[in-house]
């Protein structure tokens, strides 16, 4: 349903990476079906997400768009980038200088471009302290509500 968050909860090894693979298309089930016919476009950010660790947010953001055939629309980038909580002072800061927290960030501000239907994210407050998995909580639920 639109704007649900759902969690998949298992121990370690016991699939979730899989299915998640499974759903966005990265790899074939042994069995069974997964119907994704009413969604039209889905994002996924599994493990380490490729970003140019010599480029700014910024500049991430807008090659992405551009490799996504979207035109550059800096008043988009600032949007995603203001939605995802990249403060001015880090929207130009090499991403290699990056804290987790603010990679994380910048993963989901790069899912995010193409408006998904869908969007899948593998553990995303995995190696956050406290105040990074709230505020990530807070992205998460504010993502929900809000369609770029």
């Amino acid at each position: 349903m639109k704007g649900e968050i759902c969690g998949l909860v298992g121990e370690n090894g016991a699939g979730k990476t899989t299915l998640i693979r499974i759903i966005a298309g990265l790899i074939k089930s042994d069995g069974g079906v997964i119907d994704k016919s009413k969604i039209k476009n889905l994002s996924c950010i599994i493990e380490s997400p490729a970003f140019y660790p010599n480029l700014s947010a910024y500049d991430n953001l807008k090659y992405h768009m551009l490799r996504l055939g979207f035109p550059k629309s800096n008043k988009k980038i600032d949007e995603i980038l203001n939605l995802v909580g990249l403060k001015s002072v880090e929207r130009n800061k090499k991403v290699k200088n990056f804290s987790l927290g603010m990679k994380q960030r910048l993963a989901i501000g790069l899912s995010i471009i193409d408006s998904p239907q869908l969007l899948i994210l593998d553990e995303p407050i995995n190696g956050l302290d406290p105040v990074g998995i709230k505020e990530m909580r807070e992205l998460l639920l504010n993502l929900k509500k809000i369609t770029i």
